[in-house]
């Protein structure tokens, strides 16, 4: 159960609670004060009846103490009957007496008290208020420098008031805030970076194609026109492959790729993946090995990861010479579902290695019509579905890729 008043409120109320205490002890003490002032009177009043009475019998001394010791009804009825018999029966005088007594000997130290008390209680409440107006306007000189934009505030407060409190929240909104502000410049130098590496990759091929119209308006003779018409429809391919490449690159970045959740078998998975690749394997004369363990696999997206291993096969194809060969083993435990890719290429140089997945980057053995955005698209897909994807090489010793995707993940 929360508790109703915080620290900071606690030592104001319980200030408080201490005048109120003492207001009440002082007025305990005047109370007992007014019960002895008014005995002592009460006293004097005695005297002074049996001082009267015994002067005016001095052999009456004892019998009149001894009958104002023991009164008797019947007496007080006799004395307040004599006494309104000598117009005094209803007491004014003494009772104006003992009144005024008590009234000019309490009344200051009862207005004293109570002087007091309120001047103590107003203190409190004025320097209670102060205090909370200084914490309102550190708080709105900081809401108005975040708003400036200077997340590099601290506001934390170790006290336990509800300020305290306000205070650490605002700091984890400022954290948060700071946070947002650096994913947005990332995003930002993202996608100016972006915007200029797709200009520069398009503005290769669309030179190409300048250039080709131009010499195909000239007329050119019959065989150089098709052979003018295969590169432009190369460069037309290579421009519908790259928009369509960044696209799905653009939606993994942002998050709006909805990936499946279905059993994909690893076996029927490298099947598809190799369909498109047929052609470029037979071209080439290249030997391919897959083996794996039956039934293994994983849940996630098929087409989604068919593409992406199109991705690294193709990768291997084109960095493995006339004739060579590319191995793709399979297999899957309790703990993730594993395919290597691995050739007997031209290898990957140690300075490539680090960063072989980064979008466009292109390294020292890249191919003549290479992007470098198919591994980058294979990773990206990969990792969007909770697995990862590694390579080992050596130059001259070919490239070893290894893809994990972990179960229980998308």
């Amino acid at each position: 159960m929360k508790r109703l008043f915080h620290s900071q409120d606690q030592k104001l109320i319980l200030t408080m609670l201490v005048l109120s205490l003492l207001a009440l002890v002082a007025a305990l003490v005047l109370s007992v004060f007014m019960v002895v002032y008014t005995n002592q009177a009460l006293k004097d009043t005695y005297a002074g009846i049996i001082g009267t009475v015994v002067q005016r019998y001095p052999l009456a001394e004892a019998q009149v103490v001894q009958d104002l010791r023991s009164t008797q009804p019947d007496s007080v009825d006799l004395g307040k009957r004599v006494l309104e018999k000598y117009g005094a029966g209803d007491g004014n005088e003494a009772d104006s007496g003992v009144a005024a007594g008590l009234l000019a000997r309490l009344l200051p130290l009862e207005l004293a008290l109570i002087g007091l008390v309120c001047g103590a209680f107003f203190y409190l409440l004025v320097r209670y208020q102060r205090a909370v107006a200084a914490q309102v306007v550190e708080l709105s000189a900081y809401l108005r420098r975040i708003e400036a934009g200077d997340y590099s505030l601290d506001v934390r407060d170790n006290g336990e008031g509800s300020f305290s409190l306000l205070k650490n929240d605002l700091y984890k909104v400022t954290v948060r805030l700071r946070e947002q502000a650096e994913l947005l410049q990332k995003d930002k130098t993202a996608l100016s970076n972006l915007i200029a590496d797709i200009s520069h990759q398009i503005k290769t091929p669309l030179t190409s194609l300048g250039v080709l119209a131009d010499l195909l308006a000239e007329d050119p003779p019959e065989t150089d026109r098709r052979a003018f018409v295969e590169r432009l429809r190369a460069q037309l391919s290579r421009i519908q492959w790259l928009v369509t490449a960044l696209l799905k690159l653009a939606r993994l970045d942002a998050g709006t790729t909805a990936f499946k959740n279905e059993p994909v078998l690893l076996a029927e998975l490298v099947r598809r993946a190799l369909e498109p690749l047929q052609i470029p394997l037979e071209i080439k004369k290249q030997q391919l090995n897959i083996h794996g363990d039956a039934g293994a696999g994983f849940n996630g997206d098929f087409n989604w990861s068919a593409e992406a291993l199109t991705n690294v096969v193709k990768n291997c194809i084109e960095h493995t010479p006339q004739g060579g060969s590319i191995e793709i083993a399979y297999t899957a435990n309790a703990l993730y579902a594993e395919i290597t890719v691995s050739d007997n290429g031209k290898g990957i140089t140690a300075a490539d290695l680090p960063n072989i997945f980064n979008r466009f980057y292109r390294g020292v053995n890249a191919g003549e019509n290479s992007v470098g955005i198919g591994l980058a698209l294979a990773k990206a897909i990969f990792t969007a579905q909770g697995g990862d994807i590694t390579v080992r090489s050596q130059p001259g010793m070919g490239a070893s890729f290894n893809i994990r995707i972990f179960r229980g993940v998308v």
